[in-house]
């Protein structure tokens, strides 16, 4: 029967050929702008190496710190007594990954220089401190070398990985393990180069790494400044199940509440750890996470409903000219759902040429315009700090992203083509035959 409605379906887009191609390129339109956003909102959700566990990650990004006696409080990051004496005692976690916040850190580091003793050529990199399970929470691509290691990190020796491209750019080649370089002016020993990583992956993003013990603006105010609660740190938190997170919130709480019996000056409060998904949407817009996601349904369903209803009317027309073809059908027996089941697959045969002609339209589209759609936010996106993004065909190509334009086909189909399609089998058969 259905291979009958594909005949069918077929000689009348060849029959009518203006509607058929109109249709094609609306749809296609529609689910273009659709796609953009499950492109965009996979390849920031999907495992992408090095951040292979996105679904299992949560973070604790602020620290309030409120002094005695009302005297003031102070929102920060976390500080390195605070990660030292709070976040690496718990033990929900399968491992912490600790690092220095990006989009903070070139307001009080000031832009970051390096260079080859003895040569001229000192680019402006980007770089990020962190500790040695670092290593262990992403799935970097060491080309040479390997991370530093824990007596490396506890000790605060002053060793960096560096990116591939980086590496060739100063020495011209990547086999540099052991050799020095000089971060603003400071000396330290390349312990590894690994595979440059895109700036979609902004938890990682860096064209060098180094151990932050070994950076001096981070370790000052381990025992003085807020007694270390707060600063420039960011707590990447593996859990060792995705439902773990209330259990590491319950942990987290009880660990604080121990923390601010030790301290003199004031009293902290921790903002609730959110999961990866959360956080790159609340980034997103700069919104809280329920506001964002309401804001991208009510885009969603414009980018849906305008098209449709277009489209509907679209349909309608064309019913209105198919009316005695029902009216004979109906006359033959054929019941209301034959006669909408065939109109269903009718138009999902024009649908489905523009969807093909929509997502690769959005993959165009993606590709052109990626450093606004996959910046870490609009605040990355303005200062720059969001890094070089590139994309790999497995980052585009999935059969989940296939899954949702053939889901978004399916939800145009109905809303455009149902109304005027029950509206036309509804006609009396005695109206329908004579038009």
């Amino acid at each position: 029967m259905y291979k009958q409605y594909l005949r069918q379906a077929w000689q009348l887009m060849k029959q009518n050929r203006f509607f058929s191609t109109v249709y094609i390129i609306g749809t296609g339109l529609a689910i273009s702008m659709v796609m953009v956003m499950a492109v965009v909102y996979h390849i920031r959700t999907a495992d992408i190496a090095p951040e292979v566990n996105r679904d299992r990650m949560c973070y604790v990004t602020s620290v309030s710190f409120k002094m005695n006696d009302n005297k003031g409080s102070l929102n920060s990051g976390n500080g390195p007594r605070f990660v030292k004496e709070v976040i690496y005692n718990l033990k929900t976690p399968e491992a912490v990954a600790i690092t220095t916040m990006s989009q903070i850190m070139p307001f009080l580091v000031g832009d970051i220089f390096m260079q080859v003793p003895g040569h001229d050529e000192a680019p402006k990199v980007s770089l990020m401190g962190c500790n040695d399970q670092f290593w262990k929470v992403y799935s970097f691509t060491f080309e040479e070398g390997k991370p530093f290691t824990d007596a490396d990190f506890q000790s605060g020796m002053p060793r960096a990985v560096l990116a591939e491209s980086l590496a060739r750019r100063l020495f011209g080649r990547t086999d540099v393990t052991g050799q020095a370089v000089l971060i603003n002016d400071v000396e330290y020993t390349v312990s590894g180069v690994v595979a440059d990583v895109s700036g979609i992956t902004s938890d990682v993003y860096a064209d060098v790494w180094i151990p932050y013990t070994s950076m001096a603006v981070i370790m000052k105010n381990m025992s003085d400044e807020k007694e270390g609660s707060a600063g420039l740190l960011l707590s990447n938190i593996l859990l060792r199940d995705a439902g773990d997170l209330e259990a590491f919130k319950a942990e987290l709480a009880r660990e604080v509440k121990r923390y601010n019996t030790t301290l003199t000056e004031g009293q902290i409060t921790v903002g609730d750890p959110v999961s990866y998904a959360d956080r790159m949407v609340s980034n997103l817009l700069q919104m809280d996470v329920k506001t964002t996601y309401i804001a991208l349904a009510i885009v969603l369903l414009l980018f849906l409903l305008v098209p449709a209803l277009n489209l509907s009317g679209l349909n309608a027309s064309h019913m209105q000219d198919r009316i005695p073809e029902i009216g004979v059908r109906k006359a033959f027996g054929a019941p209301r759902g034959t006669l909408l089941s065939q109109i269903f697959v009718e138009n999902m045969l024009l649908m489905l040429p523009g969807g093909v002609a929509g997502l690769l339209f959005s993959y165009v589209l993606v590709f052109l315009f990626r450093n606004i759609l996959l910046s870490s936010g609009i605040f990355a996106m303005l200062m720059g700090t969001g890094g070089a993004i590139f994309l790999s065909p497995g980052m585009l190509l999935n059969m989940e992203v296939f899954f949702y334009a053939f889901l978004v086909c399916l939800v145009l189909n109905l809303l455009s083509s149902m109304v005027p399609a029950w509206r036309a089998v509804k006609v009396n058969i005695t109206d329908a035959l004579n038009g």
